[in-house]
C-alpha cells in the first residue's frame, strides 16, 4: 500500500469559548503536533519517567525541513480581547524532602522566601473571534488528523480551561502557506541570516523548531509577533 503524500493543508481549531493563554500570542502547529507524538508514542517522558537516550526519533508527519525543522505555521486569528488573570501556586507540602527546608527556631517551612515560597502569577489570556484559530502544515492529512484527536487544548494552563479546542477540522489547500501568506505576511519565525527578503517584525532570540522552550532551538529571528485582522 502506498504511504499518503504530503500536501498543503489548512488547520483549524475551533475553540469551547474563544480564550487561550500565551503572553507572545504565537502557537505553533509543529508544537502542537509535536507534544501529541509524545502522547501517543512516548507518554513516559511526559511523565518524567525516562532517560534521553529512550527518546528516540520524533517523526511528524509533516513535510521536513532544514535544521530539523518542519512546514507548519503559527495560528492566525482575529483577537477581540486581552486580559491578565493570576494563578496561585502552592508548593507541594508533602513532598518528601520538605524537612529540609524547615525552619528548626521557628518550627515551619516558609513560604514566603527559598524553594517553598508560595507565588501569584500573573498570565495573558486572549479571547479570539469565532474561537477561530487557523493553521498551515504540508504534511499527511489523515495522520495529523489522527494526532490532533489527542490534543483537547493549546496554549498554556489548558489544564484550567483555557485553550480547550472542541473540534478540529483538516483540508487540502492549493498553495503551501507554511512561511508566508498573502495577508498575513510571515507565518513562522525564520532565522535573519536565511531569510530572503527582510520582514517587518521584530528580531529576537526565538525557536526554530520545538520544543520552543528549549535553549539550543534558539536563533537570531524574524518573529511574526502581532494580532491578525
Amino acid at each position: 500500500m502506498a504511504s499518503e503524500k504530503c500536501v498543503p493543508l489548512r488547520v483549524t481549531a475551533h475553540l469551547v469559548d474563544g480564550r487561550f493563554s500565551s503572553a507572545d500570542g504565537i502557537l505553533m502547529l509543529d508544537s502542537i503536533l509535536y507534544h501529541a507524538w509524545f502522547i501517543k508514542h512516548a507518554p513516559h517522558v511526559l511523565e518524567g519517567v525516562y532517560k534521553p537516550e529512550q527518546i528516540g526519533h520524533v517523526g511528524l508527519p509533516l513535510v521536513h525541513l532544514d535544521n530539523n525543522r518542519w512546514a507548519a505555521s503559527k495560528a492566525v486569528y482575529q483577537e477581540t480581547d486581552k486580559i491578565v488573570e493570576h494563578y496561585n501556586k502552592r508548593p507541594d507540602f508533602f513532598a518528601g524532602d520538605k524537612l529540609d527546608y524547615l525552619d528548626m527556631d521557628k518550627g515551619v517551612i516558609s513560604d514566603s522566601v527559598g524553594l517553598y515560597r508560595a507565588y501569584r502569577n500573573p498570565q495573558l489570556i486572549r479571547t479570539v473571534k469565532d474561537g477561530i484559530l487557523t493553521f498551515y502544515a504540508i504534511g499527511k492529512k489523515d495522520k495529523i488528523e489522527e494526532l490532533l484527536s489527542l490534543m483537547i487544548g493549546v496554549g498554556k494552563k489548558t489544564a484550567m480551561g483555557f485553550g480547550i479546542v472542541g473540534r478540529w477540522e483538516v483540508e487540502e489547500i492549493e498553495e503551501d502557506y507554511t512561511t508566508e501568506h498573502p495577508k498575513y505576511g510571515l507565518m513562522r519565525p525564520i532565522e535573519v541570516e536565511k531569510a530572503n527578503k527582510a520582514f517587518d517584525c521584530p528580531i529576537m532570540e526565538y525557536a526554530i523548531r520545538p520544543p520552543y522552550w528549549k535553549s539550543k532551538n534558539m536563533r537570531l529571528c524574524y518573529v511574526p509577533i502581532g494580532e491578525e485582522i
